[in-house]
C-alpha cells in the first residue's frame, strides 16, 4: 500500500509539470510546476534520453522519483569547477554566491583572483584531481561540475555518497554557438533567475543573428583552417562541430565542412596539407602569439598559403599572467562577441571598426 501510494504521489507530481520550450540546447529540458522545477539531462548522442534529472524546489521536497538528485534553491554558496560556469553564474550577478573555483590559473576573472587571493573563494583542483577531503569539508549548497551527462558516474564516489548536491553541465556537448550560450537558463535555475537568463539569452540571440545576416550578404568566402599539430597529430574540428558552425555564421570556407561529424578528428600533417595548403586564413593556432613561435614548432608551417601572406590570427587576444586566455572563459557564453571578431577577420569591410574582443592577428 505504501509503494502503490509512493507512486500514485510521483506520477501527480509528474502530471503537474510544464515544459519550456528551449530555441537551440538539446542536451538538457526544462519542466516546471508551482512548487518545483526538473531539469533534466540528455548525455546520450544518438537519443533523447534521460541520463539525470535535477529536481529543485524552494520550499517542501516534492516526491518526484526516487532516482532524481533534490536541490534547495536558491542556491548561496556555489562550488563552480569550470570559469564558463562561473562567468555564467557572474552574468546572472550571482557571483559573490560563488565559494569554491577548480584552478584559478585558468581565470582573468579580476573578482575571482581576488577572492582567492583573499581566500573567500577556495580552490579545489589546483592539481590534476580534485581535493575531495576539502571538497567535503567545505560543503557547499551546490557543486556544479562537468562530465557526460550522470553524477553518479561522473564524479568521485565519496562525493556522491557524501549527500552534497551535485549538478553536472554537458554545454560542451552541444554543436552550434547558441545552444552552448542558452545553458545560462540551465544554471540560472539554481539561483531563481531564470527572467535573468531570458533577457540576457534574447539579447545575445539578437547580436548573433544580426550578425549572421551581415556575414552571409558577403559574397567574400575566404577558406579558412584551424589549430596546429599537437604531438603527432593535427586535430582537425569536424564538419558539425562548434567551431564549424562559428566559421559557417561568419562567413568562412571551411575545409572540413562536408564532414558529419560532431567532434575533431586526429589527422597528419600531410592529409591537413594536402587538403587546405591553399587555406586563405588561419585561425586558433593554439596558444602561440607570433608568426616566428608558429615556424619554431615546425618550419613547413610556412607551406601553407595563409602563413605566407601572414593571414593568421589567434583566440587570444587577453590572457592572464600564465597565458591563459578569457577566450575559453567568456568566448563560450559570448559567441555573438566571437562572431564580430570572425567576420571582422573574414570579410573587415562589413565590420570596418571593429574592436576585437578575443582575437588577434600574429606578427
Amino acid at each position: 500500500m505504501l509503494s502503490c501510494a509512493s507512486t500514485n504521489e510521483e506520477q501527480q507530481a509528474k502530471n503537474t509539470l510544464t515544459s519550456v520550450p528551449l530555441s537551440y540546447a538539446k542536451r538538457f529540458t526544462i519542466k516546471t510546476s508551482a512548487d518545483f522545477t526538473v531539469l533534466e539531462l540528455h548525455g546520450n548522442k544518438n537519443d533523447s534520453a534521460i541520463t539525470a534529472s535535477f529536481v529543485l524546489y524552494k520550499h517542501q521536497k516534492p516526491n518526484y522519483t526516487k532516482d532524481a538528485y533534490y536541490i534547495k534553491t536558491p542556491i548561496t554558496r556555489v562550488a563552480s569547477m569550470s570559469s564558463i560556469y562561473t562567468t555564467m553564474i557572474a552574468q546572472l550577478k550571482c557571483e559573490d554566491k560563488i565559494v569554491a573555483i577548480d584552478n584559478v590559473d585558468y581565470y582573468n576573472n579580476t573578482f575571482i583572483q581576488e577572492q582567492v587571493k583573499k581566500g573567500f573563494i577556495i580552490e579545489l583542483s589546483k592539481g590534476p584531481q580534485i581535493d575531495i577531503e576539502k571538497t567535503i569539508a567545505l560543503q557547499p549548497d551546490l557543486f556544479l561540475t562537468f562530465g557526460m551527462g550522470s553524477p553518479k558516474d561522473d564524479v568521485d564516489k565519496k562525493l556522491v555518497q557524501s549527500s552534497m548536491p551535485i549538478a553536472v553541465s554537458i554545454d560542451h556537448l552541444e554543436e552550434t554557438p547558441l545552444a552552448r550560450a542558452e545553458w545560462i537558463k540551465f544554471f540560472a535555475y539554481f539561483f531563481n533567475k531564470e527572467s535573468a537568463a531570458d533577457s540576457l539569452f534574447q539579447i545575445t540571440e539578437k547580436k548573433y543573428k544580426d550578425l549572421k545576416t551581415l556575414a552571409q550578404s558577403s559574397t567574400h568566402k575566404p577558406s579558412v583552417l584551424t589549430e596546429i599539430k599537437y604531438g603527432d597529430a593535427w586535430y582537425i574540428p569536424a564538419g558539425k562541430s562548434f567551431i564549424a558552425h562559428l566559421i559557417e555564421d561568419a562567413g568562412g570556407d571551411y575545409f572540413w565542412k562536408e564532414d558529419s561529424k560532431t567532434g575533431s578528428s586526429a589527422q597528419s600533417f600531410e592529409t591537413v596539407y594536402a587538403k587546405a595548403k591553399d587555406c586563405d586564413i588561419w585561425i586558433n593556432l593554439y596558444n602561440l602569439n607570433s608568426k616566428k613561435e608558429l615556424l619554431s614548432y615546425d618550419e613547413r608551417y610556412d607551406l601553407f598559403k595563409a602563413c605566407k601572406n601572414n593571414q593568421l590570427y589567434n583566440n587570444n587576444k587577453t590572457q592572464n599572467t600564465l597565458g591563459y586566455s578569457n577566450y575559453w572563459e567568456t568566448g563560450i557564453t559570448n559567441p555573438d562577441e566571437v562572431l564580430a571578431d570572425l567576420i571582422a577577420i573574414f570579410s573587415p569591410t562589413l565590420l570596418p571598426n571593429h574592436e576585437f574582443s578575443f582575437y588577434k592577428k600574429l606578427e
